[in-house]
């Protein structure tokens, strides 16, 4: 038997190859309608989600708003600053709120356009100052790309704001006709009582071109809004099932050519599926470089085995006994978190993590990006609503310090905070 044959025998007869396959093809709404990638049932989704219990303390919306006001945004209003203060001290209450999709721009501006906003939410709030209401304009794109300078909308005798309107990109166009600054919203409308939120949700990060959209992805929205849902005790079954059958599609690579998001399970299952069977992906790349039929095919090959070397030098980890596999990075955002329970701050923790891996002068965790080692591919994760980050430079072999000076530290002082290698 050739060791190809043999890898593919071993594929063949292992029952746990199955398990991926089976999470894609699972019955699914969504794949039987064929609206895996339909923007406006994206849309519809979303809205509904929003609006169940919105005026609830753990409602997706309040979710929402926390996961807008944590993201980077360039919004230069200082009433933006006002509502993120009163989301972060859960000062803002959310009395009602309706959510409604394809809401035309000439129904709320003055603007005669039938352009169509994705998701907008009209909320009556209190807790923010003197504020009452808020208007949240959510536009979304899943494969395409923002619409440019508006040539199908035909307007009699355009005023002179009408022809800035048709003259600008998509996300500036709603702004110019919605955002209370420019004055162009149909009456009754109090600007002086009204807070507003634009959100471009998108599944590739494209940004938008108007800077007052805050960029929310797809991901976003998986770890922070959908898993963290399910895991409430009062959600009912017929929500739990509906959101899970959704999440099984963001991910899903039959018949979609857009990943729009990837969900904790799924991630699992595809770095279980990947360790078991990596030496079968590294003969079929083999192959595929050795019967390339230009340099450059071969030389994208030759690069994707060298990356396959690298990762073999991964270490994984295992956490009181769990079968659940853990990068270093990972097991430093738990120690964290254990850590926070027993009552420690985030810089008394960054503290201890400073001596036990001999290294003072470096920043492990923060609840700042920008602070941690290489803060921009740092791994983000969350204690009881705060964000905080972990620096992935890390390693073993160092003599005592950096990861093995962690474990060793850890060992002597929290033995029930128990690491094992894999």
């Amino acid at each position: 038997m050739t060791e190809t044959e043999d890898l593919l025998t071993k594929y063949n007869v292992d029952s746990r190859n199955r398990r991926l396959r089976d999470y894609y093809e699972a019955d699914n709404l969504w794949r039987t309608l064929r609206i895996e990638r339909d923007e406006n049932k994206h849309s519809a989704f979303i809205a509904w989600l929003l609006g169940k219990e919105a005026n609830g303390a753990n409602s997706s919306l309040y979710k929402f708003l926390n996961l807008i006001i944590r993201t980077e945004t360039t919004d230069p209003r200082a009433e933006y600053n006002e509502l993120k203060k009163s989301i972060l001290l859960c000062r803002l209450r959310i009395n009602s709120a309706q959510i409604t999709t394809e809401r035309s721009i000439c129904a709320l501006s003055r603007i005669r356009c039938n352009d169509r906003i994705d998701i907008y939410a009209e909320c009556e709030i209190s807790g923010v100052g003197d504020y009452t209401r808020l208007e949240i304009f959510i536009e979304n794109k899943i494969g395409s790309g923002e619409g440019k300078r508006k040539t199908a909308c035909k307007i009699s005798a355009p005023t002179p704001r009408e022809q800035e309107y048709l003259r600008l990109e998509q996300t500036q166009r709603y702004y110019l006709a919605c955002g209370k600054e420019n004055r162009l919203r149909k009456q009754p409308f109090d600007e002086n009582r009204t807070l507003q939120l634009f959100v471009f949700l998108t599944a590739n990060r494209q940004p938008p071109a108007e800077e007052h959209f805050v960029t929310i992805t797809y991901q976003n929205l998986v770890d922070f809004i959908l898993e963290p849902y399910l895991q409430q005790e009062d959600i009912d079954a017929h929500t739990t099932a509906t959101i899970k059958e959704y999440l099984r599609i963001l991910g899903n690579p039959i018949n979609n050519d857009i990943i729009m998001a990837t969900t904790s399970e799924e991630k699992e299952l595809l770095i279980d599926f990947y360790k078991r069977n990596e030496d079968l992906f590294r003969r079929a790349l083999e192959v595929m470089r050795d019967n390339a039929d230009t340099e450059e095919e071969e030389k994208e090959y030759t690069t994707m085995l060298a990356s396959m070397s690298k990762s073999r030098t991964r270490r994984f980890f295992s956490l009181n006994g769990s079968d659940k596999k853990y990068m270093m990075y990972e097991i430093v955002a738990e120690f964290v978190k254990f850590l926070c329970r027993d009552g420690l701050s985030f810089e008394q923790i960054e503290q201890k993590i400073r001596d036990y891996t001999k290294e003072p002068s470096q920043c492990h965790i923060s609840t700042n990006r920008s602070e941690v080692k290489r803060g921009e591919k740092s791994f983000e994760a969350e204690f009881e609503g705060t964000t905080f980050y972990v620096t992935k430079e890390w390693g073993r072999g160092l003599k005592g310090r950096n990861f093995d000076g962690l474990l060793s530290g850890i060992k002597k002082d929290y033995p029930a905070f128990d690491v094992q290698e894999k």
